[in-house]
């Protein structure tokens, strides 16, 4: 969660908010990435990462912070793994094992849709 560390406002609608209830073990989509599935799973995974707020860690626009703000690090880094736990969670066990070394949601995202 992004909060300022002067405030005790949460903002909801911020990238960086994580609700209680947005675990590594959450199931987003009733279908697993088999492959030939990739249009309507992609299409599904747009929508729930849409309303999750966290479609900005798969498209690019949200890009890792420098150092130089160990906090914002911190949380980009969080939402960052939550979201690839979800994507390697809905994708069979023979396309995982060709991205699971990859560091970021993005780059992910990237070589499903290649």
């Amino acid at each position: 969660m992004y909060e300022s560390q002067n405030s005790n406002y949460v903002d909801h609608n911020d990238p960086y908010y994580l609700h209680h209830s947005d675990s590594p073990g959450l199931v987003l989509v009733s279908q697993v990435l088999t492959g030939e599935n990739y249009a309507s799973w992609s299409r599904s995974m747009n929508i729930y990462l849409s309303v999750k707020n966290k479609f900005e860690f798969v498209d690019g626009s949200l890009p890792k912070p420098n150092n130089y703000n160990p906090f914002k690090l911190k949380s980009w880094i969080r939402n960052n793994n939550i979201v690839i736990s979800w994507l390697l969670n809905l994708i069979s066990k023979e396309i995982s094992a060709s991205v699971i070394y990859l560091d970021t949601a993005v780059a992910i995202w990237k070589e499903l849709k290649e």
